[in-house]
């Protein structure tokens, strides 16, 4: 049974009863999380305990009846904890905290309890500016890199507990080292190991019970066996007492604002941190459950209701609150999905704390520890995993090889100056990916006329000449953005063109942004190939379509003919590579548009004796068109070939403003021979591009003149097959 039909199955009791499950399965989480954000008070650290049940208990409540997400139960997960962890460390260094009272503690509490208020407001802000959709656009090298910085922080700080010393020992001195407890550290990973081999052998089984009770067990049967032996400290006793909304009273002591004066910049970027990380967190774990669960969350209400449970947590004392993937997955995994399951783990988790205390405070910190060792290692990123995997089987791709050292360097940076940096460094590195991306997309192709000609076919005097010239017209097509990360890649291919070179086409129709940086380089370019002797021409630009309009916006191109357009403006890389052939032709001293081909040198007439060509002259009839006259329309009858002797005809295919072209025939070129070969139905418009002349010999006149002359008709079909053969072999 899937997840979806095993959720629909279970009835609102039931699925209650297994969020109840899930909130025993977490205890533990919960536990080592709190002892976690406050390890650096040392023998008070269980005040993080207390701190995190307050927050699942309070914030908890509040994100279960607001939340949106297909599983709205919110508690601390590793990357808030180790982020408020480092503000209480710096807090523990000022000796005006008395940490030996109950107001220094209280002082110190309350301004990390601040910072929890500021994660909210700051949450609810993201929300109300709709900046939630953001979290979709982080790239996943730099969220796997500071997840998995923030796992290695986890391990570091688990090692001196699973040595038997306190939490903040600094293990770089001998002499600490020499204290360590080899039995210890067995126990921690004997719990993890526990944890582990559960979770691979019986998967629908409690691993984290069954892990937490082991290592209880084992510790004290060590203890037992082995008098004086000394494996670290137990939780101790829990500060129990009623949850009240005066986590922030200690403030308004007289002499909390020195403290605050000192501390608010520390306390207000830990509050950024707190919101900017759980929000990203929370958002994708959102994602994901909407996956599982086939349903869609709403981002905007996301932070708002997450923002709001973090700023009731934070005014009774709690610690931070985000949507936690491990809570999600065992949800997901027991069918309690809905706002059911997360009240139901609410009120668990109040029963814990106000009946269980005595028992929470005999947990060997070993023990937890090595829970926290499972954390760690299940928050490290798969994705990376993966990546590693294929470097060790021998892939080298300059992709793979991007992506691991960003993530090299994001987890670098977070384990060695903290999360502030990490954060901006992730945020720099995505920057320079999407610039770095956008840059290396934005040059598509690159071909010379000569490998991409135009759609026109010239006469054979024009054709050769082309042939030897298009190599000296250059197409650069583009795709992507053009803006101030892509336009020098675009300008250094435009300074690598040959000397000879004397036209540039870009062709812009596949790009999809212009900034002001683009269409500056554009007008820049075009004056510097101007200098030159280069053209410029800018292809899948018009006066009415985005591109045209977002480059004189910027003041780019204002100049124009008098109907509106430009000269070095196209439709497409097809007209646009036919204005440079033109350029070519023009340059050598051939006006195409005044080429006018006598009948007698026709491509039809190739070959034939002046008799022969007169008998053909007399089937024939000419038709004089205007500019933008309809030859034949898609669709009419076969039933004669045309000889064009003047002007230009193109045959137009779809419909719309801008209609594909197929061909464009010179002056000397057959029309419609194969529709009046096969008797088949025109393919597609023939329009008169310019003032033309053209010839037509009908099917029953061509047939009249092969009955009554079989060596002309052999001539004139031999003609038509060389004058395809001549199309389908390419430009000429």
């Amino acid at each position: 049974m899937g997840e979806r039909q095993k959720v629909g199955a279970l009835t609102p009791i039931v699925r209650s009863l297994s969020g109840a499950v899930v909130a025993l399965e977490t205890v533990a989480i919960v536990l080592t999380l709190g002892l976690l954000a406050f390890a650096p008070l040392g023998a008070s650290a269980p005040l993080g305990i207390a701190a995190a049940f307050v927050a699942v208990m309070t914030g908890g409540l509040v994100y279960a009846l607001l939340g949106s997400a297909a599983s709205p139960s919110a508690g601390p997960t590793s990357a808030t904890a180790l982020i408020l962890a480092g503000l209480v460390a710096q807090l523990v260094q000022d000796v005006r905290f008395d940490l030996q009272s109950p107001e220094g503690l209280a002082m110190l509490m309350a301004l990390a309890a601040s910072s929890v208020v500021l994660m909210g407001l700051f949450q609810i802000l993201m929300g109300w500016a709709g900046l939630g959709r953001l979290a979709r656009f982080v790239p996943q090298p730099v969220l796997a890199g500071f997840m998995n910085g923030v796992a290695l922080l986890i391990l570091f700080s688990q090692i001196p507990i699973l040595l038997g010393l306190p939490p903040l020992t600094r293990l770089t001195d001998p002499t600490v080292l020499s204290q360590a407890q080899p039995l210890a550290l067995f126990v921690g990973l004997a719990t993890a190991g526990t944890v582990w081999l559960v979770n691979w052998k019986w998967s629908r089984a409690s691993a984290s019970l069954i892990g937490l009770a082991f290592g209880c067990i084992l510790f004290a049967i060590l203890l037992a066996a082995v008098p004086g032996l000394h494996l670290g400290d137990v939780v101790g006793p829990l500060p129990l007492g009623q949850v009240r909304l005066d986590g922030l009273q200690p403030l308004a002591d007289s002499g909390a604002w020195e403290l605050l004066r000192d501390h608010g910049k520390s306390v207000f970027l830990t509050g950024a941190i707190l919101a900017v990380i759980g929000s990203l967190e929370s958002l994708l774990v959102a994602l994901a459950s909407d996956q599982r669960g086939y349903s869609q969350h709403d981002p905007g209400r996301e932070l708002l209701s997450m923002g709001a449970a973090n700023m009731v947590s934070g005014l009774c004392g709690g610690v931070p609150l985000v949507l936690s993937n491990a809570r999600c997955v065992l949800l997901f995994k027991n069918g309690a999905v809905g706002r059911g399951p997360a009240l139901a783990s609410v009120i668990v988790y109040f029963l814990i704390y106000v009946l269980a205390g005595p028992l929470l405070a005999m947990l060997p910190k070993v023990v937890l520890a090595g829970m926290m060792v499972t954390i760690a290692v299940a928050l490290s990123d798969r994705w990376t995993r993966q990546l590693l995997g294929q470097w060790w089987s021998g892939e080298r791709s300059p992709d793979l090889r991007h992506s691991l050292v960003v993530v090299a360097l994001v987890g670098v940076v977070t384990v060695l100056f903290g999360f502030v940096a990490a954060v901006g460094m992730g945020c720099l590195l995505a920057m320079l990916m999407f610039i770095s991306a956008m840059n290396r997309s934005l040059i598509r192709g690159r071909f010379s006329a000569l490998e991409r000609p135009s759609r026109r076919i010239y006469g054979p005097a024009q054709a050769r000449l082309l042939q030897l010239e298009r190599q000296r017209v250059v197409l650069i097509e583009l795709e992507g953005a053009l803006f101030f990360g892509s336009a020098e890649r675009l300008g250094i291919a435009a300074s690598a063109l040959a000397p000879d070179c004397r036209c540039l086409v870009l062709d812009l129709s596949q790009v999809s942004m212009i900034d002001a940086s683009g269409a500056m380089l554009l007008q820049q370019l075009s004056g510097q190939l101007e200098h030159r002797g280069v053209s410029l021409l800018l292809a899948g630009v018009s006066a009415d379509n985005d591109r045209g309009k977002r480059l004189r916006n910027f003041g780019c191109f204002r100049a124009s003919l008098p109907g509106g357009g430009r000269a070095d403006w196209w439709p497409d890389a097809d007209r646009a590579i036919e204005a440079a052939e033109q350029m070519l032709l023009s340059a050598a001293g051939i006006d195409a548009s005044q080429t006018v081909v006598p009948l007698a040198d026709a491509s039809l007439m190739r070959s034939l004796s002046a008799d022969q060509f007169a008998r053909v002259r007399q089937h024939m009839q000419a038709h004089s068109l205007r500019a933008g006259e309809i030859l034949f329309h898609q669709g009419d009858p076969g039933d004669r070939l045309y000889v064009l002797t003047q002007g230009s005809i193109s045959i137009i295919g779809g419909k719309g403003p801008v209609r594909p072209r197929f061909v464009s025939f010179s002056p000397g070129i057959m029309i419609g021979e194969i529709s009046m070969l096969d008797g088949a139905g025109r393919s597609a418009d023939a329009i008169a591009d310019t003032d033309a002349v053209v010839w037509s010999l009908t099917r029953d006149s061509f047939d009249a003149l092969a009955l009554a002359d079989p060596l002309l008709g052999e001539r004139l079909t031999r003609n038509i097959a060389i004058h395809l053969a001549d199309r389908l072999r390419g430009p000429r």
